[in-house]
């Protein structure tokens, strides 16, 4: 009898536990996120806030990330577009995700200044005439002056002629005019059409400075021409940290056969918070990338990057001098010339 007993009690057990293993929950019903935009598109500058919606309703919390803060940041689904790039945006409740790509895409260029050179004068509401013969800082051997034989205006171009001539105990004499207090930028496209001036010692450049003392007022050299080296074409600048001075100046140098012959544009792409929140220099020789230089690290000190304030826009003709070297004076038996076809200017939109 107690034998029979126990074995309906077991039984009745193993019912029970069947009966309870059938009555077990289910594993709940996993979470599901959807973004009203998987792929966006966006300037630097803009904002678009995104949608999650969850599957089911869910109140747990919202957690956003952004892949790439220099690029795009996130706050509560409102995505704030700072400089080029791609960044992903990543939103979670619990333990499921769902992404967005941005794509951070500049604005095109739009021209905002240009000198065109139209008429018969230099137009001194924009540009100064620089005067003096004291070597520039460079062991320069010309007297700069604003006289006609070495500066004028004519069918849409600006001449700088560089001559041999005693002017103010000078052997040589030339020009150059800045827009300095009348028109300066930062950032942007800023180019010239330039015929170069040739001849051994001859050292015709189109520049840009900063307001201030130099080196600590920052120099971007756009274009530097070295007679002596027909072919070549140097890039660089110059700041407190790296300079001429101390050797530790940035530089590039760019060989092209037919750089004499005609005009040629000479540009630099100033861009801000390129990549990374890092600014960013392009140089080109028409239309083709030559050197680029970047800031390191979004570094703003002035002695290392004072590359984020106005420059304004220098054109001269030296002679001789540091990088000029000799001047050989058989180039002035020809009419020794650069040309400015224009210069313009264009930012992003």
């Amino acid at each position: 009898m107690k034998q029979i007993f126990a074995c309906f009690i077991a039984i009745l057990c193993a019912a029970t536990f069947v009966a309870c293993d059938e009555q077990q929950p289910q594993n709940p019903t996993t979470t599901v996120l959807e973004l009203d935009e998987q792929l966006i598109s966006i300037k630097p500058g803009e904002s678009k806030t995104l949608t999650l919606t969850t599957i089911p309703v869910s109140s747990e919390p919202v957690t956003w990330s952004s892949s790439n803060e220099k690029i795009a940041t996130v706050f509560y689904g409102k995505i704030n577009a700072l400089s080029e790039g791609t960044a992903v945006i990543t939103a979670t409740v619990g333990s499921e995700s769902v992404s967005c790509i941005v794509n951070v895409e500049l604005t095109e260029y739009e021209l905002v200044w240009s000198e065109e050179f139209e008429g018969t004068e230099l137009d001194l509401n924009t540009w100064n005439i620089e005067t003096g013969g004291n070597g520039w800082g460079n062991q320069e051997k010309q007297y700069y002056t604003g006289r006609n034989e070495n500066l004028r205006v004519a069918d849409g171009k600006l001449y700088i002629e560089a001559r041999k001539e005693k002017y103010e105990n000078n052997e040589y004499t030339s020009a150059r005019i800045t827009t300095k207090n009348k028109a300066d930028f930062a950032y942007g496209r800023i180019e010239a059409s330039i015929k170069l001036a040739p001849g051994k010692g001859t050292w015709p450049a189109f520049w840009m400075l900063g307001y201030g003392s130099w080196p600590y007022c920052g120099e971007i050299d756009i274009m530097e021409y070295v007679g002596a080296y027909p072919t070549r074409i140097l890039h660089a600048v110059h700041t407190t940290n790296g300079n001429g001075n101390n050797g530790r100046n940035w530089s590039r140098t760019y060989f092209q056969d037919n750089i004499l012959d005609g005009f040629h544009t000479f540009a630099i792409e100033w861009e801000k918070d390129l990549s990374n929140g890092d600014d960013c220099i392009r140089f080109y020789v028409d239309n083709q990338i030559t050197a680029v230089l970047w800031q390191q690290n979004a570094t703003t000190e002035q002695a290392e990057w004072p590359f984020t304030k106005n420059f304004f826009i220098i054109l001269n003709v030296a002679l001789g001098g540091n990088l000029g070297g000799e001047i050989d004076d058989t180039i002035f038996n020809n009419p020794v010339i650069m040309e400015v076809d224009y210069v313009r200017v264009y930012q992003r939109k």
